[in-house]
C-alpha cells in the first residue's frame, strides 16, 4: 500500500470534471458519479498535499489506464460495434471498471498500483475477447471487398489479351510500345495474385490481437484501397526485375522468369508478393538503392 498522488473524477468528452473534486473550504465534498451519462473521460487530479512527482509505478498506471480507455472510447463511441444500445451500455462497464481501478492503485492513503495494474490486465484481456474477432472479420471484410472491386478490370483485360488474335489491332497496338500481348496479360493476374495475398496476408498475421489491433488495423495506417495499390504497384515492379532477369529467384523446377508466359506461375508470383506484402517495400527500396549505389 501507498499514497495515492492523485484525485480521480468523472470527466466529460472535453476533459472537464464533472462537478467539482476539490470543493472550497466549508463547502461539503461531493461523491463522483461514474454512472452518469456524460461521463466519458477520467480526470487524473495530482493532489497538492502529497510529495511531487508521483511514484513511477502510479505514473505507469495511470498511463495504462488512459491508454484501455481511449480504445474503449473509439470503439463504443460510435454505433460501429454493434447497436447503439449495446455500445452505451458495453461503454458505461468497461468505463465503470476503469475509474474504480484509477480509484484503487492512484486515490487515497491506502492505494495499490500493483493489484490495479494486475486487474487492468485483465479488463484488456476482456475487450480484446469481446471485439477482437468483430474487429478481424469486419476488416476482412472490407479488404476482400475491395480486392474484388480493384480485381475486376485486371481479370476483365487478361480475358481481353488471351482471346485476342496474335495478328488483332490490338495486339499490334501494344507490339507497337514493346509490349508483348501474352506478357501483358500475365501481369494482369499478377496484380490479382497479388490482391488476393494482401488479404491473405491480414488474416494470418493477426492471429493474435493485441489492444492496439482493434483500433488500428495496420501500422502503417494504410486505407484498404491505398494498401492493395500500394502493394500491387511494388508487385509490379518486383515482376519486371524478374522478367528481365534483375533478380533470380526459382521456386522447385520454374525460374520465377517464367511468370511472364505462364499464367498460373504469374497468378501465384502475385499471390506469394501479396502475402508477403510488409516485405515488399524493404525488398524493392533495397534493390533500388543497390542499383544507385551502382551507379556511383
Amino acid at each position: 500500500m501507498s499514497q495515492g498522488s492523485y484525485k480521480i473524477w468523472p470527466a466529460t468528452a472535453a476533459g472537464e470534471p464533472l462537478g467539482n473534486p476539490t470543493p472550497p473550504t466549508g463547502q461539503p465534498v461531493e461523491s463522483p458519479n461514474p454512472m452518469d451519462e456524460k461521463a466519458t473521460d477520467i480526470y487524473f487530479g495530482v493532489v497538492n498535499t502529497v510529495p511531487q512527482p508521483p511514484p513511477k509505478d502510479q505514473l505507469e498506471l495511470q498511463q495504462d489506464i488512459e491508454k484501455v480507455l481511449r480504445t474503449v472510447q473509439l470503439i463504443y463511441g460510435h454505433p460501429v460495434a454493434g447497436s447503439v444500445e449495446r455500445c452505451k451500455s458495453q461503454f458505461r462497464s468497461y468505463y465503470m471498471r476503469l475509474f474504480r481501478l484509477a480509484q484503487l492503485g492512484l486515490e487515497g492513503p491506502d492505494a495499490s498500483p500493483e493489484i490495479s495494474k494486475s486487474a487492468l490486465a485483465t479488463v484488456s484481456a476482456n475487450l480484446i475477447d469481446d471485439e477482437a474477432s468483430r474487429v478481424k472479420n469486419g476488416h476482412l471484410v472490407r479488404l476482400g471487398g475491395t480486392a474484388i472491386v480493384l480485381a475486376l478490370p485486371f481479370i476483365l483485360l487478361y480475358l481481353v489479351m488471351r482471346i485476342t488474335p496474335p495478328n488483332d489491332g490490338l495486339a499490334n497496338l501494344l507490339l507497337s510500345f514493346g509490349i508483348e500481348r501474352v506478357i501483358f496479360a500475365n501481369f494482369m493476374l499478377l496484380w490479382v495474385g497479388c490482391f488476393i495475398g494482401v488479404w491473405l496476408s491480414y488474416g494470418i498475421r493477426t492471429s493474435v490481437f493485441t489492444l492496439t489491433d482493434l483500433t488500428v488495423t495496420d501500422s502503417d495506417r494504410l486505407l484498404p484501397v491505398i494498401r492493395l495499390l500500394f502493394a500491387g504497384s511494388l508487385t509490379m515492379i518486383l515482376g519486371i526485375m524478374f522478367m528481365l532477369g534483375v533478380v533470380q529467384i526459382s521456386l522447385g523446377n520454374h525460374s520465377l522468369t517464367d511468370f511472364s508466359t505462364s499464367p498460373m506461375l504469374a497468378f501465384l508470383v502475385g499471390t506469394l508478393c501479396g502475402i508477403s506484402e510488409l516485405l515488399l517495400p524493404t525488398t524493392v527500396g533495397k534493390r533500388a538503392s543497390d542499383f544507385i549505389n551502382q551507379g556511383k
